[in-house]
């Protein structure tokens, strides 16, 4: 069965073209403003509906007010918010009612201590990552550490779980293997440089996961 892919950070209609034709179920527009991947909503409105009924569209924000998140969805359809902070399980479920969006929760994973912190309710799927953007630490830009695969082998139930943190075609194998999550998302490694995608690399990732 191939695996289920979200293509991050996309900034081109070309890039969400080759995620289409290379069958990734989800892209992600960044609008957290100081990621190297960040878009304006003019732009993010162009993705979003040329993308609209071919794959799904996912806003992302990290630590950003609800006002801001409100104008944004006013502009750019989107199917999903995710949340890269540090934000709380009350700011989760404030935004589910107020905009009847489905949300993912990315979570920082580094040690056996992190994995209790996993948790499901409000979030139609968790994203586990090995770097979250907190107030004191806010560099997109720095490379994103490859996670402990091992450590999320014992988590029962996986059908909700994203994996993310520097998966690349190196390590893709490996990392569904031992992780057995089914689920991947990609950014840095189908970059030639931080927010510009490789549209080559785009199709080499997608073209793998299609075997896995």
């Amino acid at each position: 069965m191939a695996l289920k892919v979200k293509i991050c950070g996309l900034k081109t209609i070309p890039q969400v073209n080759a995620s289409i034709k290379g069958k990734a179920k989800m892209i992600g527009l960044m609008f957290y403003n100081k990621s190297p991947r960040h878009i304006n909503i003019k732009t993010a409105k162009k993705l979003s509906l040329y993308a609209e009924k071919k794959i799904l569209r996912v806003g992302v924000f990290a630590n950003m007010k609800i006002s801001e998140i409100k104008k944004i969805i006013e502009n750019v359809k989107l199917d999903y918010l995710q949340f890269h902070g540090s934000e709380k399980l009350n700011f989760l479920e404030k935004i589910k009612e107020m905009t009847k969006i489905k949300i993912i929760k990315s979570i920082k994973v580094l040690n056996n201590n992190d994995i209790k912190k996993i948790f499901k309710g409000i979030c139609d799927y968790i994203l586990i990552d090995s770097k979250i953007v907190t107030k004191n630490k806010l560099n997109f830009e720095k490379k994103t550490k490859e996670l402990n695969w091992k450590l999320l082998k014992n988590i029962k139930n996986k059908s909700s779980l994203i994996l993310s943190g520097a998966l690349s075609v190196k390590n893709l194998e490996e990392a569904t293997k031992f992780s057995n999550i089914k689920f991947i998302d990609v950014s840095s490694s189908i970059e030639n440089s931080a927010g510009e995608k490789n549209i080559k690399k785009i199709n080499k990732f997608l073209k793998l996961a299609a075997k896995l």
